[in-house]
């Protein structure tokens, strides 16, 4: 018997702790998640009130264009992210049924094994089993070490006893836990569909006011639209090639306090991305120690983009109106790369700016430009 409790001891400490860790791990992934949601949430308003605002000033069709589209692609990214926690949510409830599960098995059993030790501590009570145990040595020697031995069942009990009193309560909590998340994975479910419900309306409206325009202003905005595309292939191609790249291996997600790329300029986060706004004539410099990829000319605009490598992430500086580096070039922290581009906002007035946003190779994401300058 005594053998029999130690061995369930064992499997309890074996079976739950692991579980443990493995719940609070997925966890943090959610609550990660959900700030990364949570952050996109402020730039996609930000970008409604853009829309909201150009329609209340009587914008130009164009412009008003321009900025439902761009709301369309930060929300459908915006959906993205939100579809992303709902997944970790769903793995978090089978995580925590797999716990339920294995919690109530092992205490059924438990239950089983010490309500057997109870029954024959009882019968040892009613016959004097104990005492004819004791008395029955051959010597005191003996008599000490059977007394020893009762007394180590009695304990064993009472382990037993604790931790089906402790495996009860963490069932319960566990419950809790599972009906917590399912509660939150039925108002992630319903956000979702509210924001593809809006994410279809605002393509509508975007196609409507797209067909008002003129075909020499339909023309700018799909030569806009094939220049983007360009963007995006040429930052996949590239976070496959800088696969072996060392050169500022020392920047990471945790890299903070670095200085704008624009020295007095101003960043307001959109999304992923981020734009800076300076002065006419501003220099543009590296932000870290990287590795020029590559450098394109956009032909609508005649300014430039610069894609520069971290280590492991991949960075791309947008609208320089002129670029003071190569392909292939190594570059310092603080380095120049080039000058700030000029720019028209929706209400027609001239502003100088530079669009930048950071990839992570591995997970193909882009990453929160604003984190990598907060203070340390």
């Amino acid at each position: 018997m005594i053998a029999r409790i130690a061995k369930l001891l064992l499997l309890i400490l074996l079976t739950t702790t692991p579980l443990a860790a493995s719940a609070q791990k997925s966890s943090k992934a959610v609550d990660d998640q959900r700030k990364r949601v949570e952050q996109y949430k402020k730039s996609l308003d930000n970008a409604k009130k853009e829309v909201d605002n150009l329609k209340k000033e009587k914008a130009g069709a164009r412009d008003q264009v321009k900025a439902l589209e761009k709301q369309v692609k930060m929300r459908q990214e915006y959906i993205n992210e939100v579809e992303a926690e709902h997944a970790l949510v769903e793995a978090e409830i089978a995580a925590t049924e797999h716990v339920i599960d294995s919690l109530g098995a092992t205490l059924a059993h438990n239950r089983e094994i010490y309500a057997e030790a109870v029954r024959i501590a009882y019968r040892n009570h009613k016959q004097n089993n104990s005492q004819y145990y004791i008395y029955s040595s051959r010597n005191i020697t003996e008599a000490a070490r059977r007394m020893a031995e009762m007394q180590h069942v009695a304990n064993s009990r009472k382990e037993l006893a604790d931790s089906i009193t402790s495996q009860n309560k963490r069932l319960e909590e566990q419950r809790q836990v599972l009906n917590a998340r399912s509660q939150e994975l039925d108002s992630v479910t319903k956000a979702l569909e509210k924001e593809r419900r809006i994410l279809e309306d605002d393509r509508v409206a975007a196609q409507r006011s797209y067909n008002k325009l003129s075909k020499r202003e339909q023309e700018a905005i799909n030569q806009q639209r094939k220049q983007e595309k360009l963007h995006e292939k040429a930052v996949a191609e590239l976070q496959k090639m800088i696969q072996n790249n060392t050169v500022g291996a020392s920047f990471s997600k945790s890299t903070r306090g670095l200085n704008l790329p624009v020295a007095g300029g101003t960043l307001t986060e959109e999304g992923y991305g981020a734009t800076i706004t300076g002065k006419a004539g501003d220099s543009v410099h590296t932000m870290h120690e990287g590795k020029v990829e590559e450098i394109v000319r956009m032909e609508r605009t005649n300014h430039y983009t610069v894609y520069l490598s971290y280590g492991a992430h991949l960075v791309t500086f947008t609208n320089l109106s002129a670029v003071c580096v190569k392909k292939g070039d190594v570059l310092k922290k603080d380095q120049k790369i080039g000058t700030i581009g000029r720019g028209i906002n929706a209400k027609g007035n001239e502003y100088y700016y530079i669009r930048i946003a950071v990839y992570e190779r591995n997970s193909q994401k882009q990453l929160f430009v604003s984190n990598f300058f907060k203070k340390k």
